[in-house]
């Protein structure tokens, strides 16, 4: 018997922790008997990644490079633009007829045809060949939001069907995107499975001391949100480290405190290096993978459950991890101000933080938004002294963001999946 063939891209860091550190794979091949499971990745050729991949006859590995630049980009820039259904399909339709597969895309899917092709960040450009090719070609396409805020900041990889988070996306996806209800599925959020599995949670005392840290001090962790592009490029995020070490030294409430640096994936450690061998100073941050670039291992991923459930206080500029927080009722402070930067810090936050990306945590008041520095030290101390000021605030994120809390999100991107490519006619794809 021939087999079928399962395509699931894995361009960046965060599609190895979902598909091949979660076990998201190795549901697949079980649930998928007469499949290949062909897995493109720019880290097809890296040991690393090889490693990552579970050791089967039925999976293989092939050559995915990242796009760079090219009119793609602008033909998704108008397709974001477009807010009817009917316009958007002949914009695909259009996208399809222009597209060239490079040639080592030709010659894997000549090797093996696929029935079904999975993107598993369709947010990005990454997957927008492999994607729009399979739709000229009629296969059946499927994509699985990686993030809280991707539908709302807009997909380049259009695929048939789609994967959300939770009931607020599913309602982005018909309404921003004008999917209908039977094209979206809720599956939950695969990055979310290692805070609700007992396997990754340690002790506050193993967990800090691990990382250099006094369990008996309060811990301050401040989360960056990385390099901007565009007029935001040289957006500075170290004056944070500096006006909140002030406040540690300045507050008899937060006296004795220690803070831990957690970097995005996009800061730049050099930015951070006069801070390394400060005393009351740590420095955290993720793993690399050649490739993909930042990618978390199962080390990494413990270490940001445990930094999420036992820090005091997280202060972060916009970054995903005020929800992260939230999951763990952890206190966080928003601190959108900068006395180096006013006007850099003014039109980033105003134009971008609070108008889109923490939009609705803004508007229904659920975290503590600060404007400057008296404000943010009031916010942390009232954190430390009081840290259910804002439960109900986390609690409403929770039940907004993390619509499933039982770690199985994998199994049910897993069964979806395999639905869906069980069922894959060629040529008369299911959805969009």
């Amino acid at each position: 018997m021939s087999l079928k063939n399962l395509y699931l891209t894995v361009p960046v860091g965060q599609s190895v922790r979902d598909f091949l550190i979660l076990g998201t794979v190795e549901r697949l091949v079980e649930l998928l008997p007469d499949f290949r499971i062909v897995l493109l990745s720019p880290s097809y050729n890296v040991p690393e990644f090889v490693e990552q991949c579970p050791k089967h006859e039925r999976i293989v590995v092939r050559r995915m490079e990242l796009p760079v630049g090219g009119p793609n980009w602008r033909l998704i820039h108008w397709r974001r633009k477009f807010h009817h259904r009917g316009l958007t399909s002949l914009m695909l339709r259009w996208e399809t007829r222009r597209t060239q597969l490079p040639g080592y895309l030709l010659q894997t899917f000549d090797e093996f045809p696929p029935t079904a092709v999975v993107s598993t960040h369709p947010m990005l450009y990454h997957d927008y060949e492999v994607v729009t090719w399979a739709r000229r070609l009629g296969i059946q396409t499927l994509g699985v939001v990686k993030s809280w805020d991707n539908i709302q900041k807009g997909l380049s990889s259009h695929c048939h069907l789609l994967s959300v988070w939770n009931p607020v996306n599913r309602d982005e996806a018909l309404g921003l995107l004008h999917y209908r209800p039977d094209e979206v599925a809720m599956n939950g959020a695969l990055s979310f499975d290692a805070y609700y599995h007992p396997a990754f949670e340690m002790a506050r005392e193993e967990a800090l001391s691990l990382l250099g840290l006094d369990p008996s001090r309060r811990l301050i962790t401040l989360a960056t949100c990385g390099v901007l592009d565009k007029e935001f490029y040289g957006r500075d995020e170290t004056h944070l480290v500096d006006d909140l070490m002030r406040m540690v030294h300045e507050s008899p409430t937060l006296k004795g405190a220690q803070l831990l640096i957690r970097l995005h994936p996009t800061s730049h450690l050099e930015c951070f290096k006069k801070y390394w061998n400060q005393s009351d100073i740590k420095i955290s941050f993720a793993s690399v993978l050649p490739g993909t670039g930042w990618c978390p291992n199962r080390h990494d991923l413990q270490e940001q459950t445990n930094l999420l459930r036992h820090s005091n206080v997280i202060v972060t500029p916009g970054s995903s991890w005020a929800l992260e927080a939230a999951l763990h009722n952890t206190p966080t402070v928003v601190p959108v101000y900068s006395d180096l930067q006013p006007d850099h810090a003014a039109a980033q936050f105003q134009r971008w933080t609070l108008a889109r990306h923490f939009k609705r945590l803004v508007d229904n008041n659920w975290v503590p938004v600060t404007r400057s520095y008296d404000e943010t030290r009031t916010a942390l101390e009232e954190a430390c002294l009081n840290p259910g000021s804002f439960d109900k605030g986390r609690q409403a994120i929770v039940d907004q963001y993390a619509y499933y809390r039982d770690c199985g999100s994998s199994v049910r991107v897993a069964q979806w999946i395999a639905d869906v490519a069980q069922a894959a006619v060629p040529g008369a794809p299911r959805g969009y």
